[in-house]
């Protein structure tokens, strides 16, 4: 399932309607199972096409977790829905994603779920925080931000 960047960027900033969790509370992320293509840096990879919109969901679940650091309360339900959002996106893109950002790809995927895993009642503000502003990953957000896909032969 793609979806395209507008809707995309609108889900961010909007609550879901229903059938974005489960009935426990946990964060919704379908599964794929299309085959996966070769990894490609042509701007018509699955990756290069949702990277913006990635980058933006990155963005704000990073942002709005971050302001725990600032003694602000966090709305788990909001960041796990961003959350879900980001790996089920991630999941599509990650096998058309080039070699030269696939292991910053991987590492950030990797700390996005590891930090909404800790979002619920009683989670300590560092290990929501940690995955996503640590010395450890932040190089991988940094990279993956600033990350552009070649346009291609230019005419």
């Amino acid at each position: 399932m793609t979806v395209p960047r507008t809707l995309a960027a609108l889900l961010l900033a909007t609550p879901l309607i229903a059938g974005c969790s489960n009935s426990d509370g946990s964060p919704a992320v379908p599964q794929t199972t299309a085959p996966k293509p070769a990894p490609s840096t042509s701007p018509a990879s699955a990756f290069c096409l949702d990277l913006s919109t990635f980058q933006v969901g990155l963005i704000a679940y990073t942002a709005d977790a971050g302001r725990a650091m600032e003694g602000q309360p966090l709305d788990f339900k909001e960041l796990r829905r961003k959350a879900a959002l980001i790996l089920t996106w991630g999941e599509e893109m990650e096998s058309t994603a080039p070699p030269d950002i696939a292991a910053h790809f991987r590492t950030v995927l990797k700390a996005i779920k590891e930090s909404s895993t800790h979002l619920k009642k009683g989670a300590l503000i560092r290990d929501v925080v940690t995955p996503l502003y640590g010395k450890q990953n932040r190089p991988a957000f940094d990279a993956l931000n600033k990350y552009e896909c070649d346009p291609g032969p230019q005419n």
